[in-house]
């Protein structure tokens, strides 16, 4: 890949001997930049960029000091702002080649980490790619990255792609094995319902069993009974005739006794007929 180029500044002021500080400040950041010395030449185009906030060049080469350094958003940043104020085509091409190599680095970054965002990255590589290409058609490095920024799309694509085949057939071998899972369980379940209904079954013959021994214990108790009743009817002695004569006696003084006491009972209010009845009282005046 290309490295970030530089630009050697041409100041155009009104004041030569400003101008003239200006253009020995960038040729020497320049050459800083090209020896490898990158936080020196950073420190210079930071001084720049207060002393000539609206030159668009001096941001360019700051954001390709900060390229250098690794610093790829603060990089980016500044090549966006360079880029509303720049006017050169030959100045602008390069800016977005570097802004393509800051979105191809930032794709390498992301594809470390397997992370899906790095497609679109190598996508915004590409693109910047292609408006360095309308401005500078035949510059050889940028249609080289173009190349590697397509390739990586097509490897992302790809790696995607089979991701996502990979995660079909895995989900599916899921679901199959949660179906056969599922289906042992039903199967489990049916086997313990009929493991269950079974002994209910036994249960509840083992129940009707005991009901019938103890309805069998209880007739027969019963039969048992009426047996030993019947029995003791039988021998219960017949009376003498003595005896029944006795008896006959009681049930005529009984009668007797009920129907004097029926009367009496009925008599209890009526006036004794005659005087010296039991129960009159003699020698007293009625009131």
């Amino acid at each position: 890949m290309k490295t970030f180029p530089i630009i050697a500044i041409l100041f155009l002021f009104a004041g030569a001997s400003f101008s003239d500080q200006l253009y020995s400040k960038n040729k020497q950041a320049n050459k800083l930049y090209k020896n490898g010395e990158y936080n020196e030449a950073l420190k210079l185009y930071d001084d720049m960029a207060v002393e000539a906030p609206n030159e668009p060049k001096i941001k360019m080469n700051k954001g390709s000091a900060h390229a250098q350094l690794g610093d790829l958003d603060k990089a980016e940043e500044a090549y966006n702002s360079a880029a509303a104020g720049l006017k050169d085509k030959k100045a602008l091409a390069d800016l977005y080649y570097n802004l393509g190599n800051i979105k191809y680095l930032q794709g390498e970054q992301l594809a470390a980490k397997q992370d899906k965002g790095a497609s679109e990255k190598y996508k915004a590589a590409l693109e910047n790619y292609c408006k360095s290409l309308d401005l500078r058609p035949r510059d050889k490095d940028t249609k080289w990255n173009l190349q590697l920024a397509n390739a990586k799309m097509k490897q992302m694509q790809n790696q995607q792609n089979q991701n996502n085949k990979d995660d079909k057939n895995k989900d599916d071998k899921q679901n199959k094995q949660n179906k056969k899972d599922q289906n042992n369980q039903d199967q489990n379940n049916q086997d313990k319902n009929k493991d269950q209904n079974k002994d209910q079954n036994n249960k509840d013959q083992k129940k009707d069993e005991q009901n019938k021994d103890n309805k069998q214990d209880k007739n027969n108790d019963q039969q048992k009974q009426n047996a030993g009743n019947d029995q003791n009817k039988q021998q219960k002695p017949e009376p003498t005739p003595q005896q029944q004569k006795q008896e006959d006696m009681k049930k005529d003084e009984a009668k007797k006794l009920i129907e004097l006491y029926s009367d009496d009972e009925h008599d209890l209010n009526k006036k004794p007929e005659k005087a010296g009845v039991i129960g009159e009282r003699k020698g007293e005046k009625d009131w």
